[in-house]
């Protein structure tokens, strides 16, 4: 096949040529200069560089045309989803298009779509449609109510009000702490009570080849504003898994890796979110403990070859192996601390914990980010914990959450 890879993600986070047979397929990386010179030299293959002066699909388009006949074009970054969607579509190329990437990317496209499917969501409403409304008096809900843009990530510009009253208040106005606000680019959202779970894995053909709950300790959002965060892969799912693949289904995942989180309420599980991608934090290492399958291989099996698992000719990239250990993971943040520099303390005991599988603190010297990350290489501490159980798992979480402590310094450590 004629392979055009939309080159954004450093080379060595993907490793193509362990799924893509360089010496067997045509293989085009396109990218900036900086972008390709992470492409290995002695890798076979076409490298065609890009100004990245302007948006990439107009870039590509002016690159190549139907007539290079192109059978695949793919992306692993989830920034760029939209971008390789409009150039499967210019370039003729079998694949994901716009309008699915749009339900997958909007978060009130994607409410909409898993509604009309009949399942359970919040309810929503778009922050233009709401200030239109404003004038009839009627609020759609009365209650806690979540202030989200439509297509962010890692919980930037989200915040929950006590009522709909208060959200409907404060986007009157330039919502305080919101850098971009535009009405049309946000939703307000009916808060739902309950703990919240994600599920990942990968969906082959409409159906999934391996599917992991796990339940979150503390909240996405509550680690944006500071606070560390853990999640504890679920021994007994309860038939969770089993509807979260209707949620799936409902916004039209059929190929690839997934995130996808939901609310636990009193009336069952509630959609919050999904993401056609792998989740992220240490997610794509905890599902390869449990599973043996390798996400981002997987994605780019995907990519090649969607047809059943049982002919799929790169079926070795989704055979499951079974383990007897439950897995989960911590990560403290440490964009909000008043320095760039920090230090540790309270960590030593756990570092030669023999059910702490991965600890990993930020580097002598490093500074941390000035935004929110979920990358181990820019968080103080993160790590990996594994045990015969999701209770055993989360009291070892929740002791190293609250006894491990990350302090600013002025200088960093040497």
């Amino acid at each position: 096949m004629k392979l055009l890879i939309l080159h954004r993600v450093p080379y060595s986070f993907i490793e193509y040529h362990r799924v893509i047979d360089h010496g067997i397929h045509d293989v085009v990386y396109v990218g900036t200069g900086a972008q390709l010179a992470t492409v290995p030299p002695d890798l076979p293959c076409t490298r065609v560089e890009r100004p990245g002066r302007a948006g990439l699909a107009e870039e590509v388009r002016t690159l190549f045309s139907p007539d290079d006949s192109f059978d695949r074009v793919i992306s692993v970054s989830q920034y760029e989803m939209m971008d390789a969607a409009q150039i499967r579509r210019s370039l003729g190329v079998e694949g994901v298009l716009p309008g699915q990437v749009h339900v997958v990317n909007d978060k009130v496209a994607m409410k909409a779509a898993v509604a009309g499917c009949g399942l359970r969501v919040p309810r929503f409403i778009r922050c233009d449609e709401a200030l239109a409304a404003a004038s009839a008096d009627v609020a759609p809900w009365a209650g806690k109510t979540v202030l989200k843009p439509l297509d962010g990530t890692a919980s930037k510009d989200v915040f929950v009000f006590a009522t709909y009253a208060d959200a409907g208040a404060a986007i009157l106005d330039h919502p305080t702490g919101v850098e971009d606000w535009d009405p049309e680019r946000f939703q307000l959202e009916e808060y739902v009570e309950g703990p919240i779970f994600h599920f990942d894995g990968v969906m082959l053909a409409g159906a999934p080849v391996a599917i992991v709950a796990s339940r979150y300790l503390g909240t996405c959002l509550e680690f944006a504003q500071g606070v560390p965060q853990g999640s504890i892969q679920v021994d007994d799912d309860g038939g969770r898994c089993m509807v979260a693949v209707e949620y799936l289904r409902a916004v039209g995942i059929e190929n690839g890796p997934f995130h996808l989180e939901m609310i636990e309420a009193a009336e069952g599980m509630v959609f919050l979110e999904v993401g056609a991608r792998p989740g992220g934090g240490h997610i794509k290492e905890t599902f390869r403990l449990a599973t043996g399958i390798d996400l981002v291989a997987a994605g780019l099996a995907c990519n090649l070859d969607w047809s059943p698992l049982e002919t799929n000719p790169l079926k070795r990239w989704f055979e499951r192996t079974s383990s007897s250990k439950v897995y989960g993971d911590f990560m403290f943040p440490g964009h909000l601390l008043p320095s760039r520099y920090c230090a540790i303390s309270g960590g030593e005991r756990f570092q030669t914990h023999p059910d702490v599988v991965r600890w990993k603190e930020l580097e002598a010297g490093a500074s941390l980010p000035g935004t929110v990350s979920y990358f181990d290489f820019e968080l103080p501490v993160s790590g990996i914990v594994a045990g015969r159980s999701s209770s055993e798992v989360t009291s070892l979480i929740r002791e190293i959450l609250t006894t491990v402590q990350v302090m600013p310094i002025e200088q960093p450590m040497q």
